[in-house]
């Protein structure tokens, strides 16, 4: 009996020295998804930086912006994520002048704790100091993204006008009990995975300190709220809506920076600028990207 316990233990050492191998591979920094790819590429001469969500990804494009842009958001990544991007990479950053931060409806309480993909996230960033020492085990490489020897994210493969991810579905051609249930589903999904109202100020205090961080290198932060489509607005909770805009409120008073909310716009109304019940198809980023590029070229986004 004892043999065989001896036997057993020794043909699991291999095994198991070669899964401890691979995990200390994983922890090393290594380049696995586009979107760094393309910041590593052109973060020496980029102007302007959009930060976010899959919002953003799908709601602002970049190429139509009168400086040199480069769309960083990324599906379900907390804006602390993006913060701390920046932040390691500012004085990588020569030419950057403008960071574009989306505050919408879950901004300010979503941390990613409780999200799947925002840890993963932090691992391809490369982000080991900051906030990501809050995961426990999900602080390591091997236990959020397994033991693969070769990863890649495939997650980004569409994303190839400077991270720019256009979609072309149409939205007013849905049908309206399928929208019903997803207007619930959406709202259920986000209290249960990225609202956490205690993180509010928290989430204010890091981001109302960042943007003054920026300042000091005169560099401007533009504030947009993403619209939603008309018929999903009213599922939203009011509390909410007023607490976001009161700290929104916040920032602009102690701060520079400027706010666009693409909510409050008759041009974003239709569904047919709409691929789903929150995202913009290609013609509303159009649209969308053309009111924050109007702001830019008057001036009104310098002062």
């Amino acid at each position: 009996m004892k043999k065989l316990i001896l036997k057993i233990i020794t043909i699991s050492v291999l095994p198991a020295m070669a899964i401890l191998l691979i995990g200390l591979r994983q922890e090393q920094d290594r380049i696995v998804t586009l979107k760094r790819q393309l910041f590593e590429q052109n973060k020496g001469s980029v102007q302007c930086l959009i930060t976010g969500t899959s919002h953003t990804l799908n709601g602002i494009n970049p190429t139509l912006l009168p400086v040199k842009t480069l769309n960083l958001a990324e599906k379900a990544k907390p804006v602390e994520l993006d913060m701390e991007i920046i932040e390691k990479n500012l004085d990588q950053l020569p030419k950057l002048k403008y960071v574009i931060f989306p505050v919408d409806y879950f901004t300010f309480y979503f941390t990613g704790l409780h999200e799947e993909s925002a840890a993963k996230l932090y691992h391809h960033w490369n982000l080991k100091d900051g906030f990501i020492k809050s995961y426990r085990l999900k602080r390591y490489h091997a236990f959020t993204c397994g033991f693969l020897l070769n990863e890649h994210n495939p997650d980004d493969q569409d994303d190839t006008i400077m991270g720019y991810n256009a979609r072309f579905t149409d939205l007013s051609k849905f049908d309206p009990n399928y929208r019903l249930k997803k207007y619930r589903l959406k709202i259920i999904d986000w209290n249960k995975y990225w609202i956490d109202t205690g993180s509010s100020q928290q989430i204010y205090n890091r981001f109302q300190h960042f943007i003054s961080k920026l300042e000091e290198k005169k560099i401007k932060t533009i504030l947009v709220t993403m619209p939603v489509c008309q018929q999903f607005y009213p599922y939203l909770d009011t509390n909410l809506l007023i607490k976001n805009r009161q700290l929104i409120d916040g920032l602009l008073e102690h701060t520079n920076a400027t706010y666009i909310n693409l909510q409050n716009y008759p041009s974003l109304a239709a569904d047919s600028l709409y691929s789903d019940i929150d995202h913009l198809n290609d013609k509303g980023a159009t649209i969308a990207t053309d009111i924050i590029r109007d702001s830019l070229l008057s001036g009104a986004l310098q002062n």
